[in-house]
């Protein structure tokens, strides 16, 4: 078999390419229509001019920032143009500029004065945008809350459709909709309007993969050149118009020499700047969410940073060119994944398709009717609605909403009429305060995971059966919180609350922190009052995953609050901090410390034993004497002993998880190791001295023996360790109900 020759390989490759890159030229063309009108849209302020001024507003951003951004960008298919929220935006400064009262936009050098005010907002949009990137902000963008987006982008969807009324009316630019002017209204436009916004949605609906909107702006061309010709032309409305073509060159702010554009530039300056700022958030929002999109079609994966930077670089070159803001065109770029035309070719071949467009299509252009240029547009309004709010809309309606549904869903109003009467700036600002303090609110709702009292909480130390028969009276005078989330001004309210709201006979109030977050000034200070304040009432405050070297600890350190009071109170878990309570409720009532020396008759091995059979089992066992820390036995070892402790206190301390975690604690008086010794297995977990402590060691192999010689002390010793087993389930089914609450 012949290899094939260096001359044969590039001609394949270059049959190859050539599908590709047309599927490049054929997106462009697709996406015509939806470019002209958003030029349109922009500039819609300019009236009769709106049609030469937009379109090449909108050709020179599909153009220049087009070309930048192919060439630049990291997403899937990086294909840039204008969108009709940021093409709004700007709508609105335009707008603002062209009602100067010192400006004259009848005349060419008052039109061209306006496009370089409104170009050095689009300008100032892409600086931003870079500085974002270079900041490391790209994720930032994304932040912003859902209702917040969704009432903003349905505020736009409205704005699309208020702004359309007139000409879809055949009525000027811009008129007061009365009740006179609505009596010259021409019904032959607006049939035209609509049929074309019918026949776009039929398109996209039962042809998805047709070029919708061009097919629409075809049928609806024909049907206005069929009514023209038919004797209605005066009841149409009008066409685009000139239109400028030729090359697309950087001269956009060359008229910002002169010194009456200067100051039209400074009178407005605050506009342009914040309508930077808000056009360099949402292009940055909708684009990085567009690439996000993308990288999930074409499974590849975006810089996000470098990604701004390139669209910000993109917008700079839009800019300097008399554009519109530049944004990722979500539509292109999957239809180009879609048709596996992905890489710079086709790309290029998309700007070079708009270019070709600019330079000799002007004339065709130009016959295009408004009316059906505002047709698509109210496809475009109706594609924008946020889809989540009519999710929420249709739960309500069936009867499956919620108060946080129906807060969601005020909140996307509020942004919305916002958007409609105040501004796109007003309408972010809003919707950011309502965000958080909505956030604020639910934190403040959220910061309590359960209450419980001691009772059903009770530590993991195992006590005496005469100190037992004290706490389980005295235990539902321990009221223990579990906290979760951050702690902090907005949330520190509720907890000041629930500290208010406790019991008269409270005894302590137990903080479990160990699923909180963050701890902030305010969260700090209310800890040390209620430190302060609570034994004004015979209350004491006890914190629980709290030590000077954790993070709680050296934060609260931080805020200096975290001094001797609050550090007496601190203990590393809340088991730790509910056998601290348990101890000074025993102090209180007379009890001996658990930890204190007993007979081998006070244990519960022997209780209930006559002195003769004390004596017996007493002959068999092991005394042993153990430091802190020495190991009773570890994970592992045979369980082949049952041991009961005199002296003392002994944790089992599991073999996995967290150093130091205790399983349970045993007091003096109280057995351990007998379920290995009863199911004949290794030990689970180790069993270390927290102190001085002695215990008493009866191996499997003495217990046998004192059986078979007494079966009756046999008995007897069995029974005592099955009471001992079920107090402990007792105990730890109390705790898992009380963590249930």
């Amino acid at each position: 078999m012949k290899s094939p020759t260096p001359t044969s390989s590039a001609r394949a490759a270059t049959a190859r390419a050539w599908p590709r890159l047309g599927k490049g030229a054929l997106t462009a063309l697709s996406s015509l229509a939806v470019v002209l009108t958003l030029g349109l849209l922009a500039y819609s302020a300019l009236g009769s001019a709106a049609g030469s001024v937009g379109i090449g507003a909108a050709f020179a951003t599909v153009v220049a920032g087009g070309l930048v951004y192919a060439l630049l960008g990291t997403a899937a298919s990086p294909t840039g143009g204008p969108s009709s929220a940021t093409a709004l935006i700007l709508a609105g400064l335009v707008a603002k500029v062209a009602h100067d009262p010192l400006l004259d936009v009848s005349s060419s050098q008052g039109v061209l004065a306006l496009v370089a005010v409104a170009s050095t907002s689009v300008l100032l949009m892409g600086l931003l945008q870079v500085g974002m990137g270079l900041a490391g902000l790209g994720k930032l963008a994304r932040y912003v809350p859902q209702p917040v987006l969704a009432g903003f982008m349905n505020g736009v969807a409205l704005l699309i459709v208020v702004s359309q009324v007139p000409t879809l009316l055949g009525l000027a630019s811009g008129v007061k909709l009365d009740a006179q002017v609505l009596t010259t209204a021409q019904p032959l436009t607006l049939l035209v309007g609509l049929t074309t916004a019918g026949i776009a949605l039929a398109v996209a609906v039962t042809r998805p993969r047709l070029p919708a909107t061009l097919l629409a702006m075809g049928a609806g061309s024909a049907l206005f050149a069929a009514l023209h010709f038919g004797g209605w032309g005066a009841a149409l409305g009008p066409t685009v118009g000139a239109l400028p073509q030729g090359l697309v060159l950087p001269l956009a702010l060359a008229p910002l020499a002169d010194g009456s554009a200067q100051a039209l530039l400074l009178r407005h300056l605050p506009a342009v700047v914040l309508t930077a700022a808000v056009l360099a958030l949402i292009g940055a929002l909708e684009s990085l969410l567009s690439a996000l999109a993308t990288d999930q079609l074409a499974r590849t994966r975006h810089d996000p940073q470098r990604e701004l930077m390139s669209l910000g670089a993109g917008n700079l070159a839009s800019g300097l060119c008399g554009g519109l803001p530049l944004v990722l065109l979500r539509m292109n770029a999957v239809a180009l994944i879609d048709g596996r035309a992905t890489g710079r070719g086709p790309l290029l071949a998309c700007v070079a398709a708009f270019a070709l467009m600019f330079m000799g299509g002007g004339p065709l252009l130009a016959l295009l009717p408004k009316t059906v240029l505002a047709g698509i547009m109210l496809t475009i309004a109706l594609s924008l609605v946020d889809r989540w709010t009519r999710q929420l809309l249709r739960q309500t309606a069936a009867g499956e909403g919620s108060a946080e549904q129906r807060l969601s869903l005020a909140v996307v109003a509020a942004v919305c009429i916002t958007t409609m009467t105040l501004g796109f700036v007003a309408a972010v600002a809003a919707g950011m305060l309502l965000a958080v303090l909505i956030f604020i609110r639910s934190m403040n709702r959220s910061l309590i995971r359960s209450r419980s009292t001691g009772a059903a909480r009770p530590s993991r130390r195992v006590y005496g059966q005469a100190q037992e028969a004290q706490l389980r009276l005295a235990r539902p005078r321990v009221v223990m919180l579990e906290l979760e989330g951050a702690l902090f001004f907005g949330s520190a309210e509720r907890l000041a609350r629930e500290a208010e709201e406790l019991p008269a006979d409270c005894a302590f109030l137990v903080l479990d922190l160990a699923r909180v977050s963050t701890i902030d000034e305010t969260g700090a200070v209310l800890l040390q009052q209620l430190s302060l304040r609570l034994p004004h009432s015979g209350m004491a405050l006890m914190l629980g995953a709290v030590t000077a070297d954790n993070a709680h600890g050296r934060r609260l350190r931080a805020f200096g609050v975290f001094d001797d009071t609050l550090r007496a109170a601190a203990w590393p878990d809340a088991d730790r901090a509910l056998e601290a309570a348990e101890r000074a409720l025993l102090a209180a009532a007379g009890e001996s410390e658990p930890d204190q020396a007993l007979a081998l008759t006070q244990t519960s091995l022997l209780h209930g034993l006559d002195e003769a059979r004390v004596a017996r089992v007493s002959e068999q066992l092991r005394r042993r004497e153990l430091a802190l820390g020495e190991p009773v036995f570890r994970a592992g070892d045979p369980g082949d002993s049952v041991y009961v402790l005199t002296l003392g206190s002994v944790s089992i301390v599991g073999a996995t998880g967290p150093a130091g975690s205790r399983l349970v604690s045993f007091s003096a008086g109280a057995m351990f190791g007998e379920i290995a010794l009863l199911a004949g297995g290794p030990r689970s977990a180790h069993a270390l001295a927290d102190g001085p402590a002695v215990v008493h060691e009866l191996d499997a192999r003495a217990m046998r023996a004192l059986a078979q010689a007494d079966p009756g002390l046999g008995e007897h010793l069995m029974r005592n360790i099955a009471l001992h087993l079920a107090d402990r389930l007792r105990n730890a089914t109390s705790a898992a109900q009380g963590a249930q609450r």
